[in-house]
């Protein structure tokens, strides 16, 4: 079990974590407790399997709840891939990450991805299993004959 989630974001695959530090943080940018802020951004989220499905009619996030999160996940998870190339994840680039495609986009984006986050924080994430690539079949036996 992980607390961090690999997630599709922006330009690439972002890794996302929050560790007490990020959490801190969060918590000072928000005014919440790490609970009380997991419980205001998934109140509207459902997970059905691996997929997060949204009731925004029933959501009550503030939009700092799920732009820190974001953020603070960015920066928590440190790394992401971006064209088969592995980069490093800094403050500056959160920034830029953010800014450039969580504030310019629906809130439901960032809204999920927060949910995401924060539920591989408080509950832990078991990333699915890579599958292994099927075994041969085995050949069909042919009986010769004695002669």
């Amino acid at each position: 079990m992980s607390t961090s989630i690999e997630l599709e974001f922006a330009d690439g695959s972002y890794t996302f974590a929050l560790p007490l530090a990020r959490i801190n943080e969060l918590q000072t940018k928000t005014g919440l407790g790490i609970g009380g802020l997991f419980n205001r951004v998934l109140k509207g989220v459902a997970r059905i399997g691996n997929q997060v499905v949204l009731a925004p009619a029933a959501a009550e996030f503030h939009v700092a709840d799920v732009i820190e999160t974001v953020r603070q996940g960015l920066i928590g998870g440190g790394r992401g891939i971006v064209d088969g190339q592995e980069i490093e994840v800094t403050p500056a680039v959160a920034d830029r990450l953010v800014k450039n495609y969580a504030l310019e986009r629906p809130l439901t984006d960032a809204w999920s991805i927060a949910a995401s986050v924060l539920g591989a924080c408080i509950v832990g994430y078991d990333p699915p299993k890579k599958k292994d690539p099927p075994k041969p079949k085995p050949k069909p036996r042919t009986r010769r004959k004695a002669g």
